[in-house]
């Protein structure tokens, strides 16, 4: 049965605000930008801009990564998603701003599908300002069978390494190009697998029952989304021997490590596992690296890098080594948690460190809503209302589809983005201008949501606005609506990479926009037309039990799970789409 965890924190939803807050005043190197909390960036108080910036961040839920090793000789900056949720592309590009100068910075990027979109969207935004950047993308996974679709492998622990060499490279006075080579080559070195004896608990969340007594989980994510398998508790050492196995696989190749490499070694605790459990698996590991496998460990290092929150497990993280590498790992920094730091000087007080400008809705903008609504603005008011609480009528259960398939957030995401759409409409929405209202509808979203879904919505509405306006028409017909969700679809295709079948929210968008098309040039009258493919939006959100993933957290899933849940985000999808289609039919028949 699931539970309510227990949490030492005040409300869930500043879980994150509080943790930076207690970082800095812990460290006082250590500074936020002004802006903060809803722009969560962490950076050195002594930004030299004459090196490299090196870059990260991602979801929290993982401290002490990402802002744990923001420092001089290792990363100059980190940004701060919410809980297992990618930071919107305002914050990176806030980052990329504060600490980068003539030499360019590098994104270091776990590979997680919404990591991979709001950083890339960022990084395209600063190169049109004129900032020179490059990415990096670790997918340092093997635990799992080769991937399949275009998820790949996801990013863990092994990631930290990566840090610690670029920023070194960086501190080392290199140019943005061979920084970001040693980066990637040291992506390539590397290779992780996690084992996990709990689930991890969400702030203000049930805890998941799906690891019973008795039972431990191994090559899960950092996230929390379900692993490769479930079985009966081992003891350390002969779990130790799978994981080196996996990630030492010569069948996978993960890894370009044989007999005689020289090797680092990274033993991480998962949240909640004691240093003498992660120090036993230390002990057990080193000598089966040397005698079993034939290679020469260099270094170890041992101590929790990246979590996930609560749970109770560890990861090892092994990575080829050479001069070049040794060097940078051993190059002197004072990142507060990585192991083998020096001791610098610490300033006495925190200095505010001004916001780079941003694209981001300013607070005290005036209001755009019309002081009387067109016929159309009415509808469109009905529309959004009823769209938006429908997805917050439904946080929970989207939570536990998610809960199953994914990180268990879907729910609580969509939730802040429907939650800002219900409060932004009576200010901000021009509603009498239909094309504008979706373009404020995604700024809503782009602000509050972070993460794949953040960054999905936003590229949907963007999309539709511009197909909107090409128009530039005082009423918005059914034909250019039709045509606008043509749009979004196509966007979201493009940028994300999913078509029909790959399970995720267009799975239930395509069929809609296909039958919308269909009845619209039957004649059917505009509402009906919107009703009937609410209906075909439903059916394809429903059918996504009987599809294999292809994108995104649940394509690491086993088939058998995915059968018991259709896909959270296309159930969403059908859920908002089916609401807003009734909300338009009764605004008719009034």
């Amino acid at each position: 049965m699931a539970f309510q965890g227990k949490k030492l924190m005040d409300d869930p939803d500043d879980a994150v605000t509080d943790f930076i807050e207690g970082l800095v005043e812990t460290y006082p190197a250590l500074h936020y930008l002004d802006g903060f909390p809803q722009i969560k960036v962490v950076l050195c108080s002594d930004i030299s801009t004459d090196k490299v910036a090196v870059i990260s961040g991602g979801g929290s839920g993982h401290e002490p990564a990402h802002a744990g090793f923001v420092g001089e000789g290792m990363l100059s900056a980190a940004i701060c998603g919410d809980v297992f949720t990618s930071p919107p592309v305002d914050s990176i590009l806030a980052g990329i701003r504060a600490v980068t100068g003539p030499k360019g910075c590098l994104l270091i990027v776990k590979n997680y599908t919404g990591d991979r979109l709001n950083f890339g969207l960022a990084a395209e935004q600063a190169k049109s300002e004129g900032y020179k950047v490059e990415i990096v993308i670790v997918g340092d996974d093997c635990a799992l069978p080769p991937p399949r679709g275009i998820a790949g492998r996801r990013g863990l622990a092994g990631t930290i390494l990566v840090h610690k060499v670029a920023g070194a490279a960086a501190e080392a006075g290199l140019p943005l190009a061979d920084v970001a080579a040693e980066a990637k080559y040291a992506s390539e070195m590397v290779g992780t697998m996690g084992v996990a004896l709990s689930v991890c608990t969400l702030p203000g969340q049930l805890t998941s029952d799906r690891l019973g007594p008795g039972k431990m989980e191994l090559g899960l994510g950092i996230h929390g989304e379900p692993g490769a398998a479930v079985v009966d508790l081992l003891p350390v050492d002969p779990v130790v021997s799978h994981v080196l196995q996996q990630i030492l696989s010569k069948d996978t190749q993960y890894v370009p490590i044989t007999r005689g490499s020289r090797v680092v070694v990274m033993i991480n605790g998962l949240g909640a596992t004691p240093i003498m459990e992660l120090m036993i698996a230390s002990g057990k590991t080193v000598p089966k690296l040397q005698v079993e496998h034939g290679l020469a460990v260099d270094r170890v290092y041992t101590g929790s890098f990246m979590t996930s929150l609560d749970m109770a497990g560890f990861s090892i993280s092994i990575m080829k080594a050479d001069e070049v590498i040794l060097r940078r790992l051993d190059a002197p920094t004072k990142a507060p948690y990585w192991p083998v730091s020096v001791e610098g000087d610490r300033p006495p007080t925190k200095l505010p460190v001004p916001i780079p400008t941003s694209c981001s809705r300013k607070n005290d903008e005036g209001s755009n809503r019309p002081q009387e609504l067109s016929v159309q603005g009415r509808i469109l008011e009905a529309a959004i209302e009823a769209a938006a609480n429908a997805i917050i009528n439904i946080k929970d259960c989207l939570n536990e589809w998610d809960g199953k398939v994914g990180d268990g957030d879907c729910g609580s995401t969509l939730f802040r983005g429907a939650a800002a759409i219900v409060e932004d409409m009576r200010n901000y929405y021009p509603l009498n201008d239909a094309a504008e209202t979706i373009n404020e509808i995604g700024s809503s979203v782009e602000r509050v949501m972070g993460g794949t879904s953040g960054i999905i919505y936003s590229i949907f509405c963007k999309a539709a606005y511009a197909k909107l306006k090409e128009n530039n028409l005082p009423f918005v017909e059914s034909r250019q609506w039709a045509d606008a969700l043509e749009a979004s679809i196509t966007a979201i295709s493009k940028y994300g990479g999913a078509k029909a079948g790959y399970r995720t929210l267009l799975d239930a968008l395509i069929p809609a926009a296909s039958i919308l098309e269909e009845r619209l040039a039957a004649g059917d009258e505009p509402t009906t037309a919107f009703f009937l493919s609410s209906e075909a939006a439903l059916s394809g959100a429903e059918s996504t039990k009987n599809m294999q993933a292809q994108a995104g957290r649940s394509s690491y899933i086993s088939p058998e799970i995915l059968a018991s849940v259709p896909d959270p985000g296309a159930m969403a999808v059908a859920t908002w789409y089916r609401a807003a289609a009734l909300a338009v039919k009764d605004k008719y028949q009034t």
